[in-house]
């Protein structure tokens, strides 16, 4: 383990974090573009032991920041993760990533420098600005704010904000990362596995895998980093957690509920990304009790993961097989349907509710499979994975499913689907383990002298901001255009349209105006023009609509804050803002578009007010 004095930032190496004397300090970040890595701080430490000077000097502003904070704090020692780890190592590499929880959870000190964070002493009161840093939106900040004992958040200018405790209630009315958790009256491991990945949210990590490795130290899980397998790192994790857990909420994450995850994903037993288990219902968690209980005064609520007073062990046992889990559960056949009870009850802002059960249907494709055991898949016909019971109705030892009463569960021995049919997942064009929001190609971008282009990495952006991660792209009138004039009847603008689990459905028309006086233009020379509009029922938006435009608003060319024009989409104030720039491949002829949903609010995805058909929404500029 490299850490570096705080003193001069000199890089030492110790055996362990605990050998370190009198402890250290770490840093939590978000990294920008250009970092001093390991390699670079070595050799300004020999270039100032040959000159006789202070390698604090010549670091970095971030690192000589740090270093200087734990020193003033009485700390001679610090670790940062850009230069502590020997990159270039990949035994090393794997070292870190496999104890980076360990790291943390063992530090003196822990600080979180919010760089995006202006000083103010009323965050708490007002915290917004806060809560809204970069820094919560990262994956592994997600165990960085979880494992130290104690960590004080740090401004732009490095002042203190407070520590995670005092900020305890404010992180948790906004991102559901319970208070006692971050106050050490839980510790993480009181927490059920669904739980745990819950905290996950919507957070994002540079490498695909990093999902599933900065995961890692939450569940106590040691395994190689193999970056290039993609999304085959998080269901890696899965089952070893299911090799070391008999915590069966590993399978209770909710399913999508709309097209967003695919279908083939839904279906399997394992989740394909941690945002799985995230829901717009945030609070809404599954909790797992080792022994079916009926009675409420037999459950103890303390925040965390509910105990039974009895001590009654589980029969229910799991194991990887080629193919699927192999799994000795209870089984319930009713008229309306086939069930699971992985012993799992709905917990509603921590209040208990009550059982829950998986739904679960005859594999469609486990016809002639080499297996003597029955194979099923995760039901989402219904457009449910998990069904919750009225447990008051139910007496001890039977279910009430549907109105139908004196249903009992019966062990068997079955095998369940736990990851996609590698044919049925990728949509065409697809690489396999990526990441499921995959956007096909959009011919009409693909010519050289293409009028605009809506860039891949900022549709992604826009979804992320405007559908939360649970939403499609849809796009129409994007065929290939020879260069043709705007007279050609393949004229009507391309639609980007983004449909979520709401009824609304966003819609960004980008064309070339062909009004009077631009006829015959070429399309390099015809005006863009752009407009935003909004649908409430998803049967609404008619692809092959005449788009009728205002020059004088909708023109790229005459809108004002070089080519940036606001519309409100809703009356709390949200609103998309395009913005057009020069492409640099094609400055002279092409147009590159970037959208952003801006949120007025914090609760969620705000939803229009009901309207039939179109709304052409209000512009603000």
């Amino acid at each position: 383990m490299w850490l570096l004095s705080t003193d001069r930032a000199a890089l030492y190496s110790f055996g362990s974090p605990e050998d370190v004397p009198g402890g250290y300090a770490i840093l939590s970040h978000v990294w920008d573009k250009e970092e001093q890595s390991y390699q670079d701080v070595r050799r300004i430490q020999k270039s100032c032991e040959e000159h006789g000077t202070n390698p604090r000097d010549f670091v970095c502003e971030k690192i000589r920041r740090c270093c200087e904070l734990s020193e003033r704090h009485g700390f001679a020692w610090v670790w940062i993760d850009t230069c502590c780890i020997d990159k270039t190592s990949s035994a090393e590499l794997s070292e870190a990533i496999n104890s980076m929880f360990r790291y943390y959870a063992l530090s003196r000190i822990c600080y979180g420098y919010l760089r995006d964070v202006p000083d103010s002493s009323c965050y708490i009161d007002a915290p917004e600005a806060f809560v809204r840093s970069i820094w919560f939106t990262r994956g592994w900040t997600l165990q960085e704010l979880i494992a130290p004992r104690f960590f004080l958040f740090l401004s732009q200018s490095w002042s203190i904000l407070g520590s995670k405790a005092d900020f305890a209630e404010v992180i948790y009315g906004w991102i559901y990362i319970p208070a006692t958790l971050l106050r050490f009256h839980n510790a993480h491991t009181e927490f059920s596995i669904a739980q745990r990945m819950s905290w996950f949210g919507h957070r994002e990590t540079t490498r695909l895998e990093d999902e599933a490795y900065c995961l890692l130290g939450l569940f106590d899980i040691h395994m190689s980093p193999l970056y290039g397998e993609g999304m085959n790192a998080f269901r890696r994790l899965q089952e070893e957690i299911m090799k070391q857990s008999t915590d069966t909420t590993l399978f209770g994450w909710p399913g999508s509920g709309s097209s967003f995850w695919h279908l083939e994903e839904d279906s399997c037993l394992l989740a394909p990304s941690p945002s799985a288990f995230s829901t717009f219902q945030s609070r809404r968690r599954y909790i797992y009790v080792p022994q079916r209980i009926y009675w409420p005064d037999c459950v103890v609520d303390n925040q965390s993961a509910l105990e039974p007073r009895s001590r009654g062990l589980s029969d229910i046992t799991f194991s990887v097989a080629p193919h699927g889990i192999l799994a000795h559960i209870p089984m319930i056949v009713a008229d309306s349907g086939i069930y699971a009870d992985l012993y799992w009850y709905e917990d509603r802002a921590y209040n208990f509710d009550g059982p829950v059960l998986l739904c679960l249907k005859a594999d469609p494709d486990g016809q002639g499979h080499s297996t003597r055991r029955p194979l099923y898949c995760v039901d989402t016909e219904r457009g449910l994975r998990i069904k919750t019971l009225d447990w008051s109705r139910s007496p001890a030892g039977e279910y009430v499913i549907d109105g139908q009463t004196g249903l009992r569960a019966l062990w068997q021995e079955v095998l369940i689907r736990h990851r996609p049919r590698s044919h049925a997942l990728r949509q065409d064009g697809a690489l396999s383990g990526s990441r499921p929001y995959f956007i096909p190609p959009i011919p009409v971008q693909l010519a050289f002298d293409a009028p605009f282009r809506f860039e891949e990495p900022q549709i992604r952006k826009f979804m992320r901001q405007s559908l939360g991660w649970c939403g499609r792209l849809e796009f129409y009138n994007a065929d290939f255009r020879y260069p043709q004039t705007t007279d050609s009847p393949n004229s009507l603008p391309t639609a980007y349209v983004f449909r979520g689990q709401s009824a609304i459905t966003y819609v960004i028309k980008v064309g070339q105006c062909r009004q009077e006086g631009q006829s015959g233009l070429q399309p390099q020379t015809a005006p863009v023009w752009a407009t935003v509009q909004t649908y409430d029922l998803p049967g609404d938006f008619a692809s092959n609509e005449q788009t009728l435009h205002d020059c004088v608003k909708d023109h790229v060319s005459l809108w004002p804050a070089l080519g940036r024009k606001s519309f409100v989409v809703g009356p709390n104030g949200n609103a998309v803002t395009l913005s057009f720039s020069p492409c640099p491949i094609n400055p002279g002829r092409t147009l590159v578009l970037n959208a952003t949903y801006l949120h007025q609010s914090h609760g969620g995805l705000i939803q229009l007010p009901p309207q039939r058909g179109p709304s052409q929404v209000e512009d603000t500029s």
